[in-house]
Formats: structure tokens, C-alpha cells, sequence
């Protein structure tokens, strides 16, 4: 974890952090051009759809237009996920290294949190693949989506609170009167 103190240098992690924030926009636009066909589910709806029967009430609802945009979805998906880990962990690890203490310490340990995050959508978006039409969906491949899902974003809100912790806590110290 230490090492996470002087490596990436202060310039290349921010400026993987910074591509990461523009790469993120980028796709949320294409992402949001994906999805139109599945209305009025969303893609969060089919990471947390658990069970053959609320995956199938989101296949009829969508049609063959729905099941291609989901499909194509969680294939862009996997190109995106090196990027919000980019940003995600560049954003801790920023944090991490201007905190001092425990603050730092726990930082550092959570700038690993994202690459779990990506580790379970790899995996999420695996189980979801091989449940959607035609194929027949699998109970338990549902219910390790969903899993990983939860687990994906506990690790990435974890991260982020962090984050939004430590910088009120920073701003705080700077505003705090000098002794």
C-alpha cells in the first residue's frame, strides 16, 4: 500500500483520473443512446432482475430491439470498465495521498475497491449474457448477477463516500484556524 504513495506519479494519476471523468461522459452518452430501446426498464433493472420470471416481464416488455440494446449494453459495458475504475480509484487515490493518518491509510486500501467493483460487473455481466433470449435463464445465474451487482456497487459507493468524506474533511482543515 505504500507504494500507492509515490506510484503513479501526482501527473499521471491525475491525468488518468481526468481521462477516466472524460471517457465516463462519453459513455453515458452512448449508454444513454443504448438504452432507449429498453424502455421502460433500465439496465439496473436487469442487473437486479434475480429471477427467470422479472427477466422475462423485461424481455416481453422490450422485444427483439430491447433484447439486442441489452445485449449490446453489456458488451459496450466491458469497454467501460476500465475507465470508471480509472476514475473511481483515481479519485480515492488522490484523496488518499493529501489525507494524513488513518485517513490515508484507509485510502489507500479503498483505491483497490474499484478493481473489485470491475471483477464483479465482469462477472455480472457474464451470468447476464448467457440468461438473455434465446437462451433459457438459468435461476442461479440471475442470482449471482444480482449478486455481484450489490457487491459491484457497495464497493464503488464505498469509494465514493470516501472520497467525498476526505475532501469535506480537507476543506475543513483548511478553513480551520491556524493555531
Amino acid at each position: 500500500m505504500k507504494r500507492l504513495i509515490e506510484t503513479p506519479s501526482p501527473q499521471n494519476l491525475l491525468a488518468v483520473t481526468l481521462a477516466g471523468l472524460s471517457f465516463t461522459i462519453a459513455f453515458a452518452y452512448v449508454f444513454g443512446l443504448i438504452h432507449r430501446a429498453m424502455a421502460p426498464f433500465t439496465i439496473v433493472d436487469l442487473e437486479f432482475a434475480w429471477t427467470p420470471a422479472r427477466l422475462a416481464e423485461m424481455t416481453t416488455a422490450w422485444g427483439a430491439a430491447g433484447d439486442a440494446a441489452a445485449r449490446q449494453s453489456l458488451w459496450v459495458d466491458y469497454l467501460f470498465m476500465p475507465v470508471y475504475v480509472a476514475l473511481a480509484a483515481g479519485l480515492v487515490l488522490i484523496t488518499a495521498r493529501a489525507s494524513a493518518g488513518g485517513w490515508r491509510t484507509a485510502g489507500l486500501w479503498l483505491t483497490l475497491a474499484p478493481f473489485g467493483a470491475w471483477a464483479c460487473d465482469a462477472l455480472e455481466n457474464a451470468m447476464l449474457l448467457t440468461s438473455l433470449p434465446p437462451a433459457a435463464p438459468a435461476p442461479w445465474a440471475l442470482t449471482v448477477a444480482g449478486l455481484a451487482a450489490a457487491v459491484k456497487f457497495g464497493l464503488l459507493a464505498v469509494g465514493l463516500i470516501y472520497f467525498a468524506a476526505a475532501l469535506v474533511r480537507l476543506g475543513l482543515a483548511r478553513l480551520a484556524p491556524k493555531a
